[in-house]
């Protein structure tokens, strides 16, 4: 597994402390090169880089997608990094990591009309997105799986230059470029009293279930050593 940079895309102002042991997991079992935080910088972490971001837009899919458009842009990026989130977990040593798919936009968008009895905005993004993959007549797999994605910078432009103005940047780039993938279940636990499956390599969470359900006590005792980033602590 190739050593590439891993990317945090922050809201700016971020109090969070699952970025703290989402770093720490990286630091024991992910190969990378340097880490980068985008956007925000809670107070006690230092990654190898920072790129201090006003995320602007009047939603979270707007600002996403302008960050990615900075990230893409940035010369000393790795061509090929890794995009992550500061509620991902790496819960196993990892050796290699292939893209993950929840199946397909259009049972994405039936299972969240099941769950609620009504479309929501989400699901209202995903059939936008659904919409125009099949006017491009691509796939309508859906990349929006709670876990680290291999991104190529100038793949992301292209995507970002087809699809402009359209949301779920993972779902374009993951179909317009083929990327393929393994389907799994996602890795959110959302639940108190839920624990991870069995021999997953990732876990994601909720701010609540890593404040007071048992998966947060889980991930704080695995990860319970300062990272080699926590030098202001």
């Amino acid at each position: 597994m190739k050593r590439n940079d891993i990317v945090y895309v922050l809201k700016n102002g971020i109090r969070s402390d699952e970025i703290r042991y989402s770093v720490r997991s990286v630091v024991k079992n992910f190969p990378y090169k340097r880490i980068w935080f985008v956007g925000g910088k809670p107070d006690g972490i230092e990654p190898d880089r920072y790129i201090e971001y006003q995320q602007l837009g009047s939603s979270k899919w707007e600002r996403s997608t302008a960050t990615i458009r900075i990230i893409a842009t940035t010369e000393d990026i790795t061509d090929d990094f890794w995009l992550f989130n500061d509620d991902f977990f790496i819960v196993k040593k990892l050796t290699q990591f292939q893209p993950m798919i929840l199946g397909t936009l259009e049972r994405r968008v039936q299972r969240i009309y099941d769950k609620h009895n009504m479309q929501t905005a989400y699901s209202n993004k995903l059939q936008e997105t659904r919409q125009i993959l099949k006017r491009n007549k691509l796939d309508t797999l859906d990349y929006a799986v709670h876990c680290p994605i291999l991104i190529n910078k100038t793949k992301a432009l292209k995507t970002l230059k087809k699809f402009r103005g359209y949301p779920m940047f993972r779902s374009l780039y993951g179909n317009h470029h083929r990327i393929g993938g393994q389907v799994t279940d996602d890795y959110k636990v959302f639940g108190l009293d839920e624990l991870p499956r069995d021999n997953v390599v990732v876990v994601s969470t909720t701010d609540k279930s890593f404040r007071d359900g048992v998966v947060g006590q889980y991930i704080r005792d695995m990860f319970s050593e300062p990272s080699k980033y926590e030098r202001l602590c």
